[in-house]
């Protein structure tokens, strides 16, 4: 006999911002036992399994293939298209309900999704964050300026000044303002910078980091600045105290003031990194899809784990190729407003799976 994989599927009635509820009490729920390679589709609320080529179709959509090769079975996308849903795994169904990030992981809080850029344990090596600024800040160099006579907007000195700590201080035009506000001196304008993203000067201190515009012409200042000596960025971001993780927020949305960034944070003295929409939170989304404490990240033996804390709308995870099926363990994919959860289990042992209760129907295929 071959090895059996028991699959519930289960639908949030609603369809919003391809959201799952998971505190719902009414879900369209429905139990599969497979033992071939098959493909699962949604029509409306109702779950589907085939062995057959999905049906281009618009009332249909795809959700995920099951493929059983070399006596394994594998989770996959349902198709090859970039039309085909992304799969996320459920971090709270996962073993030990938690997740070992890796850098490149991409989250899911709510609606909102987060990439690891970096995440460095100790002090072995830089300790500096690599923010990779050209990638929020693509554009020309700024250069430092031979204007005679040119003076900075802020401190209203004329000529190139000299910085107590960095030394030559030169007159800089970081943006498209003209006239008696072309220039500015780099010290002046750094130190502005500071206060705008509240960076901090200690070592274990945590900040976000944004591109900023000019207040007057609103151009994106550059990220990096020509002294003529060689390349410096713009920001003298702080040095930040191992271990540290680095999140790039992916989601803009000017109603809920967030802005594409980089959230670095330290997680040193066993902090606790904590992300909600509560304001004890390390990071902060104040969007009705984020619970007050939705996730957590802590460093333990050398891994940054990754915990949801009960959210409403889940902690996920990119699955980024296919992944196969270990028996005895489950894993559960949500696909937009739906979840299937799939346990592999030996020739022999399979038994008849258990649907969660619910106020809706619920359906068992063979």
């Amino acid at each position: 006999m071959a090895d059996i994989v028991q699959v519930i599927s289960s639908t949030w009635a609603r369809d919003s911002h391809d959201l799952f509820d998971f505190e719902a009490n009414h879900l369209h729920t429905k139990a599969f036992a497979v033992s071939r390679s098959v493909k699962f589709m949604r029509v409306g609320t109702d779950v589907q399994m085939t062995s057959e080529t999905l049906e281009n179709e618009a009332h249909i959509e795809p959700l995920l293939r099951l493929v059983q090769k070399d006596g394994a079975y594998w989770i996959d996308k349902a198709s090859a298209s970039s039309s085909s849903k992304k799969l996320w795994q459920v971090v709270r169904d996962l073993d030990g309900s938690c997740h070992n990030l890796t850098e490149n992981d991409i989250l899911k809080l709510g609606r909102f999704k987060f990439r690891v850029r970096q995440m460095v344990c100790d002090d072995t090596g830089s300790s500096q964050p690599q923010l990779r600024l050209d990638d929020l800040q693509p554009g020309p160099m700024c250069k430092a300026s031979t204007a005679p006579n040119a003076s900075c907007r802020i401190c209203l000195l004329e000529g190139s000044g000299e910085d107590e700590e960095n030394g030559p201080d030169p007159l800089i035009r970081p943006c498209q303002c003209k006239g008696s506000i072309e220039f500015v001196h780099l010290g002046c304008l750094r130190h502005w910078i500071r206060g705008r993203l509240s960076l901090s000067d200690k070592p274990s201190g945590s900040y976000f980091y944004k591109a900023l515009t000019c207040e007057l012409c609103r151009t994106l200042y550059p990220a990096y600045i020509d002294t003529g000596e060689g390349r410096e960025t713009l920001v003298e971001v702080p040095q930040t105290k191992a271990p540290f993780i680095v999140l790039e927020n992916m989601v803009r949305d000017s109603q809920q003031h967030t802005s594409r960034g980089l959230h670095v944070i330290s997680l040193a003295d066993n902090k606790l990194l904590k992300l909600g929409r509560g304001h004890e939170s390390d990071i902060r989304i104040a969007d009705v899809s984020i619970s007050r404490c939705h996730a957590t990240v802590r460093f333990q033996r050398g891994q940054f784990i990754l915990e949801d804390n009960n959210s409403k709308f889940g902690t996920l995870v990119a699955m980024r190729k296919p992944r196969a099926l270990e028996a005895g363990s489950g894993l559960s994919i949500q696909m937009g407003r739906s979840v299937l959860s799939l346990t592999l289990q030996a020739a022999g042992e399979a038994q008849e799976p258990v649907l969660p209760v619910t106020g809706d129907e619920q359906e068992t295929s063979l």
